[in-house]
């Protein structure tokens, strides 16, 4: 079987639930974005080597795959081999930051990225899960998604990447400096 469909070469593509849209349709940008993201989190986790924070990286990065087959269906409820996320999901990214949280102190202030390549490449991801979430949001509001927990999820993404670029930080031994804004 060939990966080449020839559907793109209408200017469509073909939903995972089967419906054709065009490849400038907002619900492929936002999932698309979402690629983007996840693609992005596997050049930070390349950069670690095996350990738990590549495990827990690796993990968002197969709940997106979930989230990226909810978002492409039209309707994801029709469909019983999507899982929609719920509660439960939003709980589960509260409880991976919140554990990150109660391990580091935050500056108070900005941070300039680039302290490590590997928080380098989280600090992109957590500018590409923003976009995400304004493409979710727009969709939304075009009625294209229907999923308060999904928009909250969203919105806890990026927070999340800047707390796993923080604690690769942390655990490599590098201190913020306030006064100077930048890392020793």
């Amino acid at each position: 079987m060939s990966i080449t469909t020839k559907v793109g070469d209408r200017q469509t593509t073909r939903l995972f639930s089967g419906e054709e849209i065009s490849k400038d349709d907002l619900r492929l940008e936002t999932y698309g974005t979402l690629d983007e993201l996840v693609s992005q989190l596997g050049v930070a986790r390349s950069l670690l080597s095996k350990s738990k924070r590549a495990d827990e990286i690796r993990e968002l990065q197969v709940d997106l795959f979930r989230i990226g087959g909810e978002l492409a269906c039209i309707d994801p409820k029709k469909h019983s081999w999507i899982e929609p996320t719920t509660e439960k999901h939003v709980a589960w990214i509260e409880a991976r930051m919140k554990n990150i949280e109660s391990q580091l102190k935050l500056p108070k202030s900005f941070l300039v990225p680039g302290a490590h390549p590997v928080s380098a490449h989280l600090d992109v991801a957590r500018t590409i899960a923003r976009r995400f979430e304004r493409c979710a949001i727009a969709l939304s509001k075009s009625g294209g998604y229907d999923n308060t927990q999904g928009l909250i999820y969203f919105n806890r993404l990026s927070d999340y990447c800047f707390l796993l670029a923080r604690a690769v930080e942390m655990e490599l031994g590098i201190i913020f400096d306030a006064k100077n804004m930048s890392d020793k």
